[in-house]
């Protein structure tokens, strides 16, 4: 078993807590993790690709809500203090993997779980972050706020499309697009209910960087530095080519940076437990 599925007493964990945490790529010794919250309605195989970027030092973990791929079985978690409560008290029932330099990165919808969790870390006096991380994202009280959750299966499924033309095969594909409808809308209702609610601004410890893609319609850039409202930090703000899911193509990069500010915490070799 994967060391980040155990205790480092060698105990397995409560499968309750390890299923949100999917592991992408691990190596004997690592350093140093990266954390990869999913947008709405996608799930931890959209970072598979990361892996091919990540070094032997360093561990690449993809959460993995509810609701879908081998947790499809599962009710979705439909807003945001539910999620943070459960994937919070899951990740401090695991304590070894906050005992390293770790980054907190989230797109789109996962950018407020990646803050929001980075909160709740923060309010519980865990280890933080070293850098959070938040791709493609309106900052608090900026959510454009649609309602989407209560449109037609046609319609939700035909604005997933829009927002990322790969995903236009799931219109020829019936069966498929009725199983992650309930995991689809159960996202929309969460980052729309939430952003709707009057943002409570947590200041966090962790420096912030954004990025975003420079042809992305969806989101403008006042709206994109608005997380300015969560540091009292320079926070860094980045473009790259492309659009709503620039980072389909622009990983390499945008991992070539996440690792330079691990590089800044860096400390000995962790061996696994065997």
């Amino acid at each position: 078993m994967l060391h980040s599925m155990q205790m480092q007493a060698g105990t397995p964990v409560d499968a309750l807590h390890t299923k949100w945490f999917k592991v992408l790529k691990t190596g004997l010794k690592v350093r140093q993790r990266i954390f990869c919250m999913p947008h709405a309605g996608g799930a931890a195989s959209q970072f598979r690709k990361w892996a091919e970027a990540i070094p032997a030092d360093t561990e690449l973990i993809a959460i993995q809500y509810p609701g879908r791929e081998e947790r499809v079985n599962e009710p979705c978690l439909q807003d945001m203090p539910s999620l943070i409560d459960a994937l919070s008290n899951s990740l401090c029932a695991q304590p070894h993997l906050l005992q390293m330099p770790y980054i907190l990165f989230g797109h789109s919808m996962g950018a407020a779980v990646a803050y929001e969790l980075c909160a709740r870390l923060q309010s519980n006096n865990q280890r933080l972050p070293c850098h959070l991380v938040l791709s493609a994202s309106e900052g608090p009280g900026h959510i454009n706020v649609t309602s989407l959750h209560r449109a037609s299966d046609h319609a939700l499924l035909e604005e997933i499309v829009r927002l990322n033309a790969d995903l236009a095969y799931l219109t020829q594909m019936p069966e498929l697009t009725e199983l992650i409808m309930p995991s689809l809308r159960g996202d929309y209702r969460l980052i729309e209910t939430y952003g709707a609610m009057s943002p409570e601004i947590h200041r966090i410890q962790p420096p912030v960087t954004i990025m975003v893609g420079e042809q992305d319609h969806e989101l403008s850039e006042n709206d994109a530095r608005a997380w300015s409202q969560i540091t009292d930090r320079h926070m860094g703000f980045m473009r790259y080519p492309g659009d709503h899911f620039y980072l389909n193509q622009q990983y390499p990069a945008m991992i070539t940076v996440m690792l330079g500010y691990l590089k800044q915490h860096q400390q000995p070799v962790w061996p696994s437990v065997p």
